[in-house]
């Protein structure tokens, strides 16, 4: 990737921030269709349990009823379990994974003392 100048990355910051009141208002729109959908959702999946269907399809999606266990393990479990120190050791060397990620966090509002 080339280096960019400090003018190019202040025009970028500038379109960036610009970008954002759109953003949101998209945003918006689109967290109040998604709970409509969600509730549709949960009245379909009330329908399907009353009348044991296993999977619906609902205008070329299928919608399916699915058991899934899950075990949680935490780390005061492993160590109450593993006795071995070493072995505890290796199992957090074998399953730790670790990734970079960028966070992109709004200030918090300022409270207004006209209150």
């Amino acid at each position: 990737m080339e280096s960019m100048s400090q003018t190019e990355f202040d025009e970028l910051k500038l379109a960036y921030q610009g970008a954002l009141p759109a953003i949101d208002a998209l945003k918006q729109q689109l967290k109040s269709l998604s709970k409509e959908q969600k509730s549709r959702l949960g009245q379909i999946h009330a329908y399907m349990r009353e009348n044991n269907l296993m999977s619906a399809d609902i205008g070329g999606l299928t919608i399916e009823r699915e058991e899934k266990t899950t075990v949680s393990v935490s780390m005061k479990t492993l160590e109450e379990v593993i006795d071995n120190p070493a072995d505890l050791e290796q199992y957090k060397r074998d399953h730790t994974t670790t990734k970079e990620v960028i966070k992109v966090r709004k200030p918090k509002r300022q409270r207004t003392s006209d209150e």
